[in-house]
């Protein structure tokens, strides 16, 4: 039986274990906490969910469920194992992470070709089969390692310039459901869809709202040190940054109002605070979209002026931390293959932001390696997918390359489409595309629909 390394037990690493063991491989799975911990990590579990805890949309007509159809149909193991652990989201997938953490340990547990090995790996054999699936937050022994060998990667290709990049995503505070005050708060989903309200909201005037930016531009942030300054991810921005973008950003942004009426008054308020609940008892709630690197202490004091949140506890406040990533258009093959080595990479270190990408990029992973193995060298996804034009967007060159999701600007577009009509048209070519694919011969696929009961 071929031995097979994977390293990081994360989402794209875990993904890719369980690919792998049930195409008859031995897997090494090696996850590096308790022993050694991350900035953002709070338990040892397996594919733990350090941000949001949705993985976004699920209607074909957004990008993310267009992704999430197509890696269930092409097998993907953890999007079942995420729809076991769902909490009420409206339109979108979100999880209680603590079930979908349990849910991934025990489907690993279940192969006993997988060997769970708590350590950390500090070096990277070039001719050892490896998937690098340590996410953004490598230790700093192996990310010196790896980006050692980036950069004699970078020199032999041609590209002398490759480097170790990176930038700062932030995390969202999370409260007490039992400490809200309920008084101020009504449970609704935009535009009323779904069968029953899985979002709290917090109404604020016109006044309120103000008030609030103004405290969040004149608010004590953690300082970035002169090097780490403007290396803010786009799709992830503090809400005090995108406060001092303008009065008006936020109620364009999160805050947005839009299908959101006050039962109450029969009103739209001016802004909302929306509520998601983290786990399955409604207990915590995550307050979307308020991501922070506001320092804690000044949290608190801001967000406990806003009536509904007056009386909150939190269960965690907003933090930042460092993500690192490999400038991949310059070492990584079009499979995710180190340059000159038996080593793939998935997950946010090759700079694709999201948790459905990371599985995403597990899963491709896991197949172009078997497809290595097996002498396919020649491995690709099919054109038109969606995960091939986001392993081409990573893997194309790009002289200012930074982290993205997954969008339909990735898609092919054929110029004689009209523009109402491009994203289903879209749509249509991918679904053709994948039909039938099965990356690792396993014959597991299902629908999103399937996988969702």
């Amino acid at each position: 039986m071929t031995s097979v390394r994977v390293i990081g037990g994360g989402l794209s690493g875990c993904e890719a274990a369980l690919q792998l063991a049930d195409a008859g491989y031995q897997v090494e799975l090696h996850e590096m906490r308790p022993t050694v911990q991350t900035p953002a990590h709070k338990t040892d579990g397996l594919a733990e969910l350090v941000c949001s805890n949705s993985f976004k949309g699920l209607a074909f007509t957004s990008a993310h469920g267009l992704l999430k159809e197509e890696i269930a149909r092409c097998g993907s193991k953890l999007l079942p194992l995420a729809f076991e652990s769902r909490v009420p989201a409206g339109e979108s997938l979100a999880i209680d992470r603590d079930v979908f953490s349990a849910n991934v340990k025990a489907a690993l547990e279940a192969r006993p070709n997988i060997h769970l090995i708590r350590d950390e790996v500090k070096t990277l054999d070039p001719d050892q089969w490896t998937i690098l699936a340590t996410g953004p937050l490598t230790s700093e022994s192996l990310a010196q390692d790896l980006f050692a060998r980036v950069a004699a990667i970078g020199a032999a290709n041609g590209s002398p310039d490759a480097k170790r990049l990176f930038f700062f995503d932030s995390i969202a505070p999370v409260v007490m459901a039992d400490s809200l005050e309920e008084e101020f708060l009504f449970a609704k989903n935009r535009w009323d869809k779904g069968d029953a309200p899985d979002f709290l909201n917090v109404p604020l005037d016109k006044e309120q709202y103000f008030e609030f930016v103004d405290a969040l531009v004149a608010a004590d942030t953690v300082e970035a040190k002169p090097f780490e300054k403007g290396q803010l991810f786009e799709g992830c921005l503090p809400i005090e940054e995108m406060a001092r973008r303008g009065r008006e950003t936020l109620r364009y942004g999160p805050m947005r109002p839009i299908g959101l009426h006050d039962p109450r008054t029969d009103k739209r308020p001016f802004a909302v605070i929306q509520l998601r609940a983290e786990n399955a008892q409604r207990s915590l709630y995550n307050l979307v979209g308020f991501q922070t690197r506001l320092k804690w202490g000044t949290q608190k004091d801001i967000l406990t002026k806003i009536p509904g949140l007056r009386t909150a506890q939190f269960a965690r406040l907003g933090a930042m931390h460092r993500n690192t990533f490999l400038d991949a258009p310059k070492v990584l093959e079009p499979t995710l293959r180190l340059r000159g080595t038996k080593i793939f990479c998935a997950g946010q270190i090759t700079g694709a932001e999201g948790y459905t990408e990371a599985l995403s990029t597990g899963l491709y992973a896991a197949a172009a390696l078997h497809a290595a193995i097996e002498g396919r060298e020649n491995f690709r996804w099919p054109q038109g997918t969606c995960l091939a034009a986001l392993t081409e967007h990573l893997t194309s060159p790009n002289p200012d390359f930074q982290p993205m999701n997954f969008n339909f600007g990735l898609l092919p577009s054929n110029p004689v489409w009209k523009k109402k009509e491009r994203k289903e048209r879209q749509i249509e070519e991918c679904q053709k595309a994948w039909e039938g694919f099965d990356p690792m011969g396993l014959k597991t696929a299902e629908s999103v629909e399937a996988a969702s009961t």
